[in-house]
């Protein structure tokens, strides 16, 4: 058995790497965090695990170097934790295990790996890395499993926080797919489709290279009025950045109707589609409603049907209601905090 920090993912056989975690999908893939190593705001490094020629894990750790977080909510102060824990934990001494950008974190270890007993040697490693620069560990958007998996390794020390949920379509290469919904589903399906079709729409793929200096705006624009305040530089460099990923194809549905404009990008990596971020102009009317049902559910579900092979769908957090009367099926994220004193606590070996 050989474990040893790395400062670069080239070090590990991406197929293995991808392997041990699919779960978040293109968020957390190889290529993803091979990206993140460019960020100059950002040092990493991972610790590897190999039993000879087998990677048994590769996880990621970070600290950033600016002095206020790059997306406020990887600031554990605003997750809502019990106590103060959260807000001790600011950008200068937190070391944020498994990921720091796209709000879901993969956790690169076997699965046979995640006794209590194993995984409590590697995250010791970790700590003894955050205790000798005091700093804590934070654990940003963990799926459930994970958050389990970390919580028996470390006797229940980690102070945790719901962040968000994820909205999934499953089973969608299954040609049964739609007879499989519940009825209610089925028919809020049927009717959304009798929706669009009452408005005359022009819908189109395009790349993204071909909408960049519109629809970089209109996304911009919408995240905005949502509440959610976005730059149009930002929604161009963080698509393109997408766009030279080598595993991951950047796609665009526009649609057109009645003065209205719309875009939704789509991620396709493996066998999933993820419905990434959508742009509307206008205000709420009957053809809005109709675009904005076409781009985020139907158009993804018939390209995945009609593709093939493509078998979950992710729609994404937020807007939870009309997800859910669509088929829409919820995975918790999950955010936690190892204190200062545990950190080193668990650096020792004392729990």
């Amino acid at each position: 058995m050989t474990m040893g920090f790395s400062l670069a993912i080239a070090d590990f056989d991406q197929k293995q790497f991808d392997a041990l975690d699919t779960k978040t999908g293109a968020a957390s893939s190889y290529s993803r965090l091979r990206q993140q190593e460019q960020d100059a705001r950002w040092t990493g490094r991972y610790l590897g695990w190999h039993e000879g020629d087998v990677l048994k894990a590769a996880i990621p750790i970070y600290r950033y170097r600016m002095r206020s977080w790059p997306d406020p909510s990887y600031d554990p102060a605003s997750w809502g934790m019990p106590g103060a824990v959260g807000d001790e934990c600011s950008p200068g001494n937190s070391l944020m295990v498994g990921g720091c950008i796209d709000r879901r974190t993969g956790f690169h270890v076997d699965e046979e790996a995640r006794t209590p007993g194993q995984l409590r040697r590697l995250l010791a490693e970790i700590a003894k890395v955050a205790a000798d620069e005091d700093l804590c560990l934070v654990f940003p958007y963990m799926y459930l499993e994970t958050k389990e998996a970390l919580d028996d390794a470390t006797s229940g020390r980690i102070v945790w926080a719901q962040l968000d949920r994820e909205a999934h379509l499953f089973g969608l290469a299954d040609p049964e797919w739609e007879a499989g919904l519940p009825a209610r589903t089925r028919y809020r399906l049927r009717r959304d489709q009798r929706t669009i079709a009452k408005v005359p729409m022009r819908v189109a793929e395009a790349s993204w290279d071909e909408v960049d200096s519109w629809a970089s705006e209109l996304i911009a624009q919408h995240s905005t009025a949502k509440g959610q305040e976005l730059l149009p530089e930002f929604v161009s460099d963080r698509l393109s950045m997408w766009q030279s990923n080598p595993d991951v194809d950047l796609m665009v549905f526009t649609a057109e109707a009645a003065g209205l404009r719309g875009v939704q990008t789509v991620l396709l990596w493996g066998n999933e589609l993820e419905v990434y971020e959508i742009g509307l102009s206008g205000e709420e009317s009957e053809q809005r409603f109709a675009m904005y049902l076409n781009l985020l559910f139907h158009l993804p579900i018939q390209y995945a049907r009609a593709r093939g092979g493509i078998e979950h769908i992710r729609l994404g957090t937020k807007s939870e209601t009309p997800k859910s009367r669509r088929g829409g099926v919820f995975q918790a994220l999950h955010g936690g905090v190892l204190g200062f004193a545990d950190t080193k606590r668990l650096a020792r070996g004392e729990f």
